[in-house]
């Protein structure tokens, strides 16, 4: 229903001061002579001429005398129903029945009429009156759960149900979404078994396909060696330990004016020995382990030299062996890592301090602005392309200061750390943070000021994202002003050891 026709149906309600009935009824009266059997029958004409298919419901008043005459009130109940287009039907019964509504038949009814109006079928929307009277209609109409409402409170009550469908179905929406999040989940978790499961077996069929041909080879390689270094690993430390046993020794035998001493270096001791006995039950594990896998191969080796074919089993443990070989193998790789990964840190942090002070010397020996070798503010913003956009900018009108509150307003805004105008692409595979172009600030001061303006900003931003991305403040950094890139050691060490030789 449109919003003219909700307003045209609250206003003529309104008119007569009253609601309406809803569900919206309609109601078609008429005045018939004694028993009339035709006035029933007339009415149901009227309605399924007007309103074909629209349920009604057929009523009558007891006779009573109207104007010296026993007439007997017919009425004809139209149920259209909830809806909007249901409120049109019952609102142009005022216009079908023009001159003949609520009003006239009141008038007719009461005796106020010429004659009795018997025959002439009157039409109305049902209001409040109507359900509040005292008529076989109105008694019918309360006993149906009928009420008297406004077109507002109706739509208030659409809107709060279409906002709870809207509700609904927005938690239907959401639930079926994590539904068949999981459910593709489930699907990726079995693809990817059944993937392993497919490559655990094709490893199973080549090692049941090279086993008869290489595996004494396989299986003997590296064993002596490795049992050789776990034995020497053992004699070592069974060493270290009879040298602390001598060293208990003689503590045993030492003066009671060295007890305290004593005490101290023995609890000293007895800390190295734990820590021995631990690398000692170590290394004993590892070798009786070792020598279980030595002995498992023996025995396989054995089955293959005598022709026997290997049982899954045998296979099965060749798999576990090959495994633990391998984590071992990985884990002194890892071991290795972390010790190179620690010391490159180390040699970083020497360095950069080292790299710090080489600054610092720098920064005492500079005696002017055109050196080769010297130092480069890092993410500091270059003034020039600034001064001079606004000299051609603001010729006439101070350009000075303008440039200069130009200068200003950037350093600021370089130094505004939620301001992060960078995109990540992907260079060779990796990850790069760039400069965006598209950013709107960089956009409007490319228009407003040109590229020379607009590409100082962008170095300034490159500097200080790769020197000082979480500060955001400038990094003094040794440069090479003839090249425009960071200077060597090398050529900081030639140019120190030239600036020596000038003051002499």
């Amino acid at each position: 229903m449109s919003t003219d026709d909700v307003l045209m149906a609250d206003a003529e309600a309104h008119e007569a001061g009253e609601l309406l009935v809803w569900p919206w009824t309609g109601i078609l009266a008429m005045t018939a002579a004694g028993e009339d059997a035709d006035a029933a029958a007339t009415l149901a004409v009227h309605a399924h001429r007007l309103f074909a298919g629209v349920a009604t419901t057929a009523l009558q008043e007891e006779p009573k005398p109207i104007n010296h005459h026993h007439c007997q009130q017919h009425f004809l109940l139209l149920h259209f129903g909830k809806s909007w287009s249901c409120l049109r039907d019952a609102m142009s019964l005022a216009a079908h029945f023009a001159g003949a509504g609520r009003a006239e038949w009141r008038r007719h009814g009461d005796g106020d009429g010429e004659g009795t109006a018997g025959g002439v079928v009157f039409g109305w929307a049902a209001v409040e009156s109507d359900l509040l009277g005292g008529g076989a209609v109105a008694r019918f109409l309360r006993e149906s759960g009928a009420a008297a409402r406004s077109v507002e409170d109706v739509e208030k009550d659409e809107a709060s149900g279409a906002a709870k469908l809207a509700a609904v179905a927005g938690e239907y929406e959401r639930r079926e979404g994590f539904l068949a999040a999981k459910n593709e989940e489930m699907v990726k978790a079995v693809r990817r078994m059944a993937e392993e499961i497919s490559w655990l077996q094709d490893e199973l069929k080549e090692l049941k396909d090279v086993a008869d041909s290489c595996m004494p080879e396989i299986m003997n390689h590296g064993a002596d060696e490795e049992n050789e270094m776990l034995r020497a690993a053992l004699d070592e430390i069974k060493g270290e330990i009879e040298l602390c046993v001598e060293r208990i020794q003689e503590l045993k035998e030492c003066s009671r004016t060295d007890q305290h001493y004593s005490r101290v270096e023995k609890l000293v001791i007895e800390e190295e020995m734990e820590a021995i006995n631990a690398k000692v039950i170590q290394l004993e594990k590892q070798l009786e382990q070792k020598e279980a896998q030595e002995s498992a191969i023996c025995l396989l080796n054995t089955k293959l030299q005598a022709g026997e074919n290997l049982r899954m089993e045998d296979y099965q443990q060749l798999i576990t062996i090959s495994k633990e070989c391998l984590e071992k193998r990985c884990e002194r790789f890892q071991n290795a890592y972390v010790d190179l990964t620690r010391r490159d840190h180390l040699n970083r942090d020497e360095l950069q301090e080292t790299r710090q002070e080489v600054i610092k010397c720098v920064e005492s020996m500079m005696i002017g602005d055109c050196t080769v070798i010297g130092i480069k503010r890092m993410g500091q913003l270059d003034e020039k392309p600034l001064h001079y956009a606004c000299k051609r900018k603001y010729r006439d009108d101070n350009p000075e200061e303008k440039a200069a509150r130009l200068v200003s307003s950037w350093q600021e805004e370089l130094k505004n750390k939620s301001w992060n105008p960078f995109t990540t692409i992907l260079v060779d595979g990796e990850e790069k943070d760039v400069v965006n172009e598209e950013d709107p600030k960089l956009t409007q001061l490319r228009t407003e000021y040109g590229d020379s303006v607009c590409n100082a900003v962008k170095v300034a931003l490159r500097e200080l994202n790769e020197y000082s991305p979480q500060g955001r403040h400038a990094v003094n950094e040794l440069w090479n002003f003839r090249e425009g890139r960071k200077a060597t050691m090398a050529e900081v060490v030639k140019y120190i050891f030239g600036q020596l030789k000038t003051s002499r």
